[in-house]
């Protein structure tokens, strides 16, 4: 299930995106008032998404995204009345990776954040289904259970992560690990490894094209 973290001063505002986006889209919301609470909260939980406002009590929304930023990934979609060009630029150098001016319609907000899930890939962080995959940490894991991968199979994982979409070549694979073309064919090593990464983390994970290589995929 899709997790968001709202910080948002006002309550009744709060109250109505909680309730919109968990009645229709099915997504479970924590929503708080205190910035400086919830940037300890956020750091010790795994959210897909923040919604941030900036007037915060505590620490200011500014402060928050900064922070939070430099110990997190999760996308971060910035919800304020301020409407200046340059209070938008700050917070995308900040770190946030959209910004909505109040007031606007809760439509609109829950297609931004099916936006931002969609793409798969944000910072360095993968996410499919249940799976998610640190690209900085190289670490992949399961329903939250860390999956051991060998440094090969991460290095697989990672290429195809990385061209999310695109076919890549079994020559191109292994051209990019820096191995013997022969060798891997003759041993099937990279079959292997493909076979390992699925039945580590998802059958469906990776999808092979035949004759030809191998992509990687996301709903």
């Amino acid at each position: 299930m899709t997790k968001i973290l709202l910080i948002e001063d006002n309550q009744q505002i709060a109250k109505n995106i909680k309730t919109y986006l968990e009645l229709e889209d099915g997504w479970q919301v924590s929503a708080s008032y205190d910035g400086e609470k919830w940037l300890h909260m956020a750091t010790l939980q795994d959210f897909d998404i923040v919604l941030l406002d900036l007037m915060l009590p505590g620490l200011d929304g500014k402060s928050f995204c900064k922070k939070y930023r430099s110990m997190r990934n999760a996308p971060i979609i910035v919800i304020s009345a301020k409407s200046q060009l340059e209070d938008k630029l700050e917070l995308f150098d900040l770190g946030a990776d959209d910004y909505l001016t109040k007031p606007f319609e809760l439509e609109e907000l829950a297609a931004r954040i099916r936006a931002l899930l969609k793409r798969g890939v944000i910072g360095n962080i993968f996410h499919y289904q249940d799976i998610s995959v640190d690209l900085h940490k190289k670490e992949a894991s399961k329903k939250g259970k860390l999956q051991h991968l060998t440094l090969k199979e991460f290095q697989i994982l990672e290429l195809l992560i990385k061209n999310k979409g695109v076919t890549i070549s079994r020559t191109d694979i292994i051209t990019e690990l820096r191995g013997d073309d022969a060798i891997w064919e003759a041993d099937n090593k990279l079959d292997v490894y493909i076979s390992n990464l699925r039945k580590k983390l998802d059958k469906k994970l990776i999808t092979t094209i035949k004759g030809y290589g191998y992509t990687i995929g996301g709903d």
